[in-house]
Protein backbone atom coordinates (compact mmCIF):
# COMPACT_ATOMS: atom_id res chain seq x y z
CA UNK A 1 0.00 0.00 0.00
CA UNK A 2 3.11 2.41 0.27
CA UNK A 3 4.63 3.29 -2.56
CA UNK A 4 8.32 2.50 -2.85
CA UNK A 5 9.69 5.84 -2.77
CA UNK A 6 8.40 6.71 0.62
CA UNK A 7 9.49 3.45 1.87
CA UNK A 8 13.00 4.33 1.32
CA UNK A 9 12.40 8.12 2.77
CA UNK A 10 10.75 6.39 5.97
CA UNK A 11 13.85 3.80 6.19
CA UNK A 12 16.75 6.66 6.36
CA UNK A 13 14.76 8.46 8.29
CA UNK A 14 14.34 5.48 11.18
CA UNK A 15 18.09 5.14 10.82
CA UNK A 16 18.73 8.73 12.47
CA UNK A 17 16.23 7.87 15.29
CA UNK A 18 17.45 8.44 18.85
CA UNK A 19 20.15 6.54 21.03
CA UNK A 20 18.98 3.38 23.15
CA UNK A 21 18.84 5.23 25.86
CA UNK A 22 16.04 3.05 27.48
CA UNK A 23 17.77 0.08 27.50
CA UNK A 24 21.01 2.04 28.99
CA UNK A 25 18.44 3.35 31.83
CA UNK A 26 17.89 -0.15 32.32
CA UNK A 27 21.35 -1.66 32.29
CA UNK A 28 22.48 1.80 34.63
CA UNK A 29 19.70 0.57 36.89
CA UNK A 30 20.79 -3.08 37.68
CA UNK A 31 24.18 -2.30 37.47
CA UNK A 32 24.36 0.00 40.63
CA UNK A 33 21.64 -2.42 42.20
CA UNK A 34 24.38 -4.91 41.66
CA UNK A 35 27.02 -3.00 43.15
CA UNK A 36 25.26 -1.59 46.51
CA UNK A 37 24.72 -5.15 47.26
CA UNK A 38 28.21 -6.64 46.49
CA UNK A 39 26.37 -8.88 44.22
CA UNK A 40 27.70 -10.75 41.39
CA UNK A 41 27.32 -9.63 37.77
CA UNK A 42 23.99 -10.16 36.30
CA UNK A 43 23.54 -11.30 32.27
CA UNK A 44 23.17 -8.43 30.42
CA UNK A 45 19.99 -8.26 28.66
CA UNK A 46 20.20 -9.94 24.76
CA UNK A 47 18.08 -8.03 22.30
CA UNK A 48 17.98 -10.99 20.52
CA UNK A 49 15.95 -12.58 22.83
CA UNK A 50 13.33 -10.82 21.54
CA UNK A 51 13.39 -12.66 18.19
CA UNK A 52 11.13 -15.11 19.90
CA UNK A 53 8.74 -12.88 19.12
CA UNK A 54 9.64 -12.87 15.14
CA UNK A 55 5.94 -12.86 13.43
CA UNK A 56 5.55 -16.48 11.42
CA UNK A 57 5.98 -16.80 8.20
CA UNK A 58 3.56 -15.10 5.65
CA UNK A 59 1.90 -18.33 3.91
CA UNK A 60 0.95 -19.41 7.42
CA UNK A 61 -1.23 -16.25 7.94
CA UNK A 62 -2.74 -15.56 4.72
CA UNK A 63 -5.84 -17.34 3.78
CA UNK A 64 -6.66 -18.65 0.25
CA UNK A 65 -10.10 -17.07 -0.47
CA UNK A 66 -12.12 -17.80 -4.22
CA UNK A 67 -12.35 -15.56 -6.68
CA UNK A 68 -16.24 -14.48 -6.99
CA UNK A 69 -16.93 -13.45 -10.42
CA UNK A 70 -19.46 -12.23 -12.72
CA UNK A 71 -19.48 -11.59 -16.62
CA UNK A 72 -19.09 -7.64 -17.17
CA UNK A 73 -21.23 -8.48 -20.43
CA UNK A 74 -24.23 -9.11 -18.06
CA UNK A 75 -23.75 -5.62 -16.26
CA UNK A 76 -24.12 -3.88 -19.35
CA UNK A 77 -26.69 -5.53 -20.80
CA UNK A 78 -29.01 -5.64 -17.59
CA UNK A 79 -27.46 -3.25 -15.09
CA UNK A 80 -27.63 0.26 -17.01
CA UNK A 81 -29.05 1.48 -13.98
CA UNK A 82 -25.92 0.57 -12.15
CA UNK A 83 -22.89 2.60 -13.42
CA UNK A 84 -20.85 2.66 -10.14
CA UNK A 85 -21.15 -1.16 -10.20
CA UNK A 86 -20.09 -1.56 -13.61
CA UNK A 87 -17.05 0.62 -12.93
CA UNK A 88 -16.06 -1.24 -10.03
CA UNK A 89 -16.23 -4.60 -12.05
CA UNK A 90 -14.69 -3.36 -14.81
CA UNK A 91 -11.63 -2.16 -12.45
CA UNK A 92 -11.43 -5.40 -10.49
CA UNK A 93 -11.13 -7.06 -14.32
CA UNK A 94 -8.21 -4.90 -15.48
CA UNK A 95 -5.18 -5.64 -15.40
CA UNK A 96 -4.10 -3.34 -12.56
CA UNK A 97 -7.20 -5.04 -11.03
CA UNK A 98 -6.36 -8.20 -10.70
CA UNK A 99 -3.00 -6.99 -8.98
CA UNK A 100 -4.66 -5.42 -5.79
CA UNK A 101 -2.63 -5.99 -2.76
CA UNK A 102 -4.50 -7.44 0.34
CA UNK A 103 -5.33 -4.27 2.32
CA UNK A 104 -6.09 -2.96 -1.16
CA UNK A 105 -8.99 -5.76 -1.68
CA UNK A 106 -10.75 -5.17 1.74
CA UNK A 107 -11.21 -1.49 0.77
CA UNK A 108 -12.41 -2.90 -2.81
CA UNK A 109 -14.69 -5.23 -1.29
CA UNK A 110 -16.53 -3.03 0.72
CA UNK A 111 -16.54 -0.50 -1.95
CA UNK A 112 -18.65 -3.31 -4.31
CA UNK A 113 -21.00 -4.58 -1.82
CA UNK A 114 -21.97 -1.34 -1.24
CA UNK A 115 -22.37 -0.68 -4.96
CA UNK A 116 -24.11 -3.70 -5.01
CA UNK A 117 -26.57 -2.99 -2.37
CA UNK A 118 -27.70 -0.02 -4.15
CA UNK A 119 -28.10 -1.81 -7.35
CA UNK A 120 -30.20 -4.39 -6.41
CA UNK A 121 -33.89 -2.13 -5.82
CA UNK A 122 -33.62 -1.10 -9.77
CA UNK A 123 -33.34 -4.70 -10.99
CA UNK A 124 -36.63 -6.85 -11.76
CA UNK A 125 -37.33 -9.58 -9.00
CA UNK A 126 -37.93 -12.10 -11.27
CA UNK A 127 -34.81 -11.40 -13.11
CA UNK A 128 -31.71 -14.05 -13.46
CA UNK A 129 -29.05 -11.30 -12.58
CA UNK A 130 -30.59 -9.83 -9.63
CA UNK A 131 -30.44 -13.58 -7.87
CA UNK A 132 -26.93 -13.66 -9.09
CA UNK A 133 -25.88 -10.74 -7.27
CA UNK A 134 -27.75 -11.28 -4.35
CA UNK A 135 -25.89 -14.63 -4.31
CA UNK A 136 -22.84 -12.49 -5.11
CA UNK A 137 -23.18 -10.26 -2.23
CA UNK A 138 -24.07 -13.25 0.24
CA UNK A 139 -20.84 -14.41 -1.02
CA UNK A 140 -19.12 -11.67 -0.24
CA UNK A 141 -19.98 -11.03 3.11
CA UNK A 142 -19.16 -14.17 4.26
CA UNK A 143 -15.33 -14.35 2.83
CA UNK A 144 -14.96 -10.20 4.35
CA UNK A 145 -13.39 -11.67 7.72
CA UNK A 146 -10.65 -13.61 5.49
CA UNK A 147 -10.59 -10.62 3.85
CA UNK A 148 -9.35 -8.25 6.42
CA UNK A 149 -7.21 -10.82 8.08
CA UNK A 150 -5.31 -11.23 4.60
CA UNK A 151 -5.27 -7.49 4.41
CA UNK A 152 -3.85 -7.55 7.96
CA UNK A 153 -1.22 -10.31 7.23
CA UNK A 154 -0.45 -9.55 3.92
CA UNK A 155 0.66 -6.11 4.38
CA UNK A 156 4.64 -4.97 5.14
CA UNK A 157 2.69 -2.18 7.72
CA UNK A 158 1.23 -4.72 10.04
CA UNK A 159 4.47 -6.68 10.01
CA UNK A 160 6.73 -3.49 10.67
CA UNK A 161 4.28 -2.21 13.59
CA UNK A 162 4.69 -6.08 15.34
CA UNK A 163 8.51 -6.38 14.62
CA UNK A 164 10.36 -6.80 17.41
CA UNK A 165 13.20 -3.61 17.17
CA UNK A 166 16.54 -3.45 18.28
CA UNK A 167 16.14 0.04 20.43
CA UNK A 168 13.55 -0.01 23.29
CA UNK A 169 11.25 3.19 23.23
CA UNK A 170 13.54 5.88 23.98
CA UNK A 171 13.38 7.46 27.53
CA UNK A 172 10.30 10.31 27.69
CA UNK A 173 9.39 10.20 23.97
CA UNK A 174 6.28 11.61 22.49
CA UNK A 175 3.75 9.02 22.14
CA UNK A 176 2.40 7.89 18.83
CA UNK A 177 -0.57 8.07 18.82
CA UNK A 178 -1.44 8.07 15.40
CA UNK A 179 -0.15 4.37 15.36
CA UNK A 180 -2.39 3.20 18.41
CA UNK A 181 -5.45 4.62 17.14
CA UNK A 182 -4.91 3.06 13.93
CA UNK A 183 -4.69 0.12 15.28
CA UNK A 184 -7.65 0.26 17.34
CA UNK A 185 -9.08 1.48 14.54
CA UNK A 186 -8.37 -1.53 12.56
CA UNK A 187 -9.48 -3.79 14.93
CA UNK A 188 -13.26 -2.15 15.27
CA UNK A 189 -13.11 -2.73 11.89
CA UNK A 190 -12.58 -6.29 11.53
CA UNK A 191 -15.00 -6.71 14.86
CA UNK A 192 -18.01 -5.75 13.16
CA UNK A 193 -17.63 -7.48 10.19
CA UNK A 194 -19.43 -8.54 8.23
CA UNK A 195 -22.37 -6.57 9.32
CA UNK A 196 -20.59 -3.28 9.03
CA UNK A 197 -19.10 -2.72 5.87
CA UNK A 198 -15.01 -2.50 6.02
CA UNK A 199 -14.46 1.28 4.77
CA UNK A 200 -12.78 2.29 1.50
CA UNK A 201 -8.84 1.72 0.24
CA UNK A 202 -8.49 5.52 0.59
CA UNK A 203 -9.84 5.74 4.12
CA UNK A 204 -7.67 2.18 4.82
CA UNK A 205 -4.43 3.51 3.65
CA UNK A 206 -3.77 6.22 6.26
CA UNK A 207 -4.27 3.28 9.37
CA UNK A 208 -1.93 1.24 7.40
CA UNK A 209 0.56 4.33 6.92
CA UNK A 210 0.55 5.16 10.42
CA UNK A 211 1.72 1.73 11.21
CA UNK A 212 4.77 1.63 8.96
CA UNK A 213 5.94 5.37 9.58
CA UNK A 214 5.82 4.58 13.77
CA UNK A 215 8.76 2.89 15.07
CA UNK A 216 7.03 2.57 18.68
CA UNK A 217 5.21 -0.63 17.75
CA UNK A 218 8.29 -2.45 17.65
CA UNK A 219 10.27 -0.88 20.36
CA UNK A 220 7.69 -1.20 22.86
CA UNK A 221 8.04 -4.95 22.33
CA UNK A 222 11.53 -4.75 22.88
CA UNK A 223 10.86 -2.18 26.20
CA UNK A 224 8.50 -4.85 27.04
CA UNK A 225 11.25 -7.77 26.79
CA UNK A 226 14.02 -5.63 28.29
CA UNK A 227 11.70 -4.36 31.25
CA UNK A 228 11.58 -7.99 32.31
CA UNK A 229 14.30 -9.07 31.82
CA UNK A 230 15.84 -6.52 34.45
CA UNK A 231 13.18 -6.35 36.82
CA UNK A 232 13.43 -10.01 37.42
CA UNK A 233 17.31 -10.20 37.60
CA UNK A 234 17.00 -6.79 39.95
CA UNK A 235 14.29 -8.63 42.31
CA UNK A 236 16.72 -11.91 42.39
CA UNK A 237 19.63 -9.72 43.54
CA UNK A 238 16.96 -8.45 46.12
CA UNK A 239 15.95 -11.30 47.02
CA UNK A 240 19.28 -13.38 47.96
CA UNK A 241 20.66 -10.75 49.54
CA UNK A 242 17.64 -10.76 52.05
CA UNK A 243 17.29 -14.73 51.88
CA UNK A 244 21.20 -14.62 52.42
CA UNK A 245 22.94 -11.66 54.02
CA UNK A 246 20.43 -9.63 55.15
CA UNK A 247 21.49 -5.76 55.54
CA UNK A 248 19.57 -4.86 58.53
CA UNK A 249 20.22 -7.95 61.03
CA UNK A 250 17.99 -6.42 63.72
CA UNK A 251 15.79 -4.20 61.64
CA UNK A 252 17.30 -1.08 61.99
CA UNK A 253 18.97 1.33 59.40
CA UNK A 254 22.39 -0.02 58.33
CA UNK A 255 24.78 2.29 56.28
CA UNK A 256 24.65 -0.53 53.62
CA UNK A 257 20.51 -0.46 54.24
CA UNK A 258 20.72 3.32 53.51
CA UNK A 259 22.95 3.05 50.29
CA UNK A 260 20.42 0.80 49.23
CA UNK A 261 17.36 3.17 50.27
CA UNK A 262 19.30 5.99 48.15
CA UNK A 263 19.43 3.73 45.61
CA UNK A 264 15.82 3.16 45.64
CA UNK A 265 14.44 6.94 45.63
CA UNK A 266 17.34 8.12 43.00
CA UNK A 267 17.59 5.43 40.52
CA UNK A 268 14.32 3.28 40.65
CA UNK A 269 11.71 5.53 41.90
CA UNK A 270 13.34 8.87 40.11
CA UNK A 271 14.44 6.87 37.06
CA UNK A 272 13.61 3.03 36.02
CA UNK A 273 9.69 4.03 37.86
CA UNK A 274 8.75 6.95 35.41
CA UNK A 275 9.96 4.94 32.17
CA UNK A 276 8.05 1.62 33.64
CA UNK A 277 5.14 4.11 33.87
CA UNK A 278 5.29 5.29 30.55
CA UNK A 279 5.84 1.94 28.72
CA UNK A 280 3.06 0.50 31.01
CA UNK A 281 0.79 3.13 30.15
CA UNK A 282 1.36 3.18 26.08
CA UNK A 283 1.48 -1.05 26.46
CA UNK A 284 -2.11 -1.22 28.27
CA UNK A 285 -3.26 0.41 24.98
CA UNK A 286 -1.36 -1.55 22.70
CA UNK A 287 -2.23 -5.17 24.44
CA UNK A 288 -6.09 -4.01 24.27
CA UNK A 289 -5.99 -3.11 20.57
CA UNK A 290 -4.19 -7.10 20.31
CA UNK A 291 -6.92 -8.89 22.80
CA UNK A 292 -9.67 -7.37 20.30
CA UNK A 293 -8.05 -8.21 17.21
CA UNK A 294 -7.47 -11.82 18.49
CA UNK A 295 -11.12 -12.29 19.21
CA UNK A 296 -12.25 -11.31 15.47
CA UNK A 297 -13.85 -14.69 13.62
CA UNK A 298 -11.72 -16.10 11.23
CA UNK A 299 -8.23 -15.52 12.54
CA UNK A 300 -5.45 -17.59 11.06
CA UNK A 301 -4.03 -20.16 13.92
CA UNK A 302 -0.71 -19.17 13.55
CA UNK A 303 -1.61 -15.01 13.75
CA UNK A 304 -4.00 -16.00 16.69
CA UNK A 305 -1.20 -18.29 18.11
CA UNK A 306 1.44 -15.04 17.53
CA UNK A 307 -0.61 -12.21 19.25
CA UNK A 308 -1.12 -14.13 22.56
CA UNK A 309 2.25 -14.82 22.88
CA UNK A 310 2.62 -10.93 23.05
CA UNK A 311 -0.55 -9.60 24.71
CA UNK A 312 -2.71 -12.61 25.49
CA UNK A 313 -3.73 -12.81 29.32
CA UNK A 314 -2.26 -15.72 30.51
CA UNK A 315 1.35 -16.79 29.58
CA UNK A 316 2.06 -13.81 27.44
CA UNK A 317 5.05 -11.04 26.91
CA UNK A 318 2.76 -8.38 28.19
CA UNK A 319 1.69 -10.50 31.14
CA UNK A 320 5.05 -11.75 32.17
CA UNK A 321 6.11 -7.70 32.30
CA UNK A 322 3.28 -6.83 34.47
CA UNK A 323 4.21 -9.78 36.88
CA UNK A 324 8.06 -8.84 37.10
CA UNK A 325 7.14 -5.11 37.55
CA UNK A 326 5.20 -6.29 40.57
CA UNK A 327 8.03 -8.82 42.00
CA UNK A 328 10.22 -5.54 41.77
CA UNK A 329 8.34 -3.52 43.74
CA UNK A 330 7.50 -6.32 46.27
CA UNK A 331 11.18 -7.05 46.95
CA UNK A 332 11.80 -3.55 46.93
CA UNK A 333 9.41 -3.19 49.61
CA UNK A 334 10.44 -6.40 51.44
CA UNK A 335 13.88 -4.93 51.79
CA UNK A 336 13.33 -1.75 53.08
CA UNK A 337 11.22 -3.25 55.65
CA UNK A 338 13.43 -5.30 57.27
CA UNK A 339 15.47 -1.94 57.41
CA UNK A 340 12.68 0.25 58.96
CA UNK A 341 13.41 2.58 55.64
CA UNK A 342 10.05 2.05 53.76
CA UNK A 343 7.99 4.81 53.41
CA UNK A 344 6.11 5.68 55.98
CA UNK A 345 8.28 4.20 58.53
CA UNK A 346 10.69 6.50 60.41
CA UNK A 347 13.96 5.86 58.78
CA UNK A 348 12.14 6.94 55.47
CA UNK A 349 13.06 10.87 55.86
CA UNK A 350 16.46 10.32 57.28
CA UNK A 351 18.10 8.72 53.91
CA UNK A 352 21.46 9.87 53.61
CA UNK A 353 21.51 11.86 50.23
CA UNK A 354 24.13 11.76 47.80
CA UNK A 355 25.36 7.90 49.31
CA UNK A 356 26.16 5.87 46.27
CA UNK A 357 28.28 2.69 46.26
Amino acid sequence: MIRPALLLCLTLLAGCGPANDGLALQSDYLERLQRSLDAADTPAFDSRSASQYRLPPRRERISEIPELRISLLDLVIDARRCPHLQQLISQRNSSLGKQLMPSQRLGYEGELLRALDACLPHLQDDSSLKATLQRLASDKRQQLQAVFWNALNGSQEFEHYLRFADQALPVDTQEDSAALNALQRLASIGASLPEQLPPSASELEPLFFALYASEQGGQLITSLASLRHTLNAGSELLEQRLQNRPLCPLGQATPRGRILQNIFVKFYAGGLQPYLAQVDQRGQQWQAALLQLQRIDGIPPATREHLQRLAGEQESLWQEFRAATARHVKAWQTLLNSCGLAPGQAGWNNAENGAEP
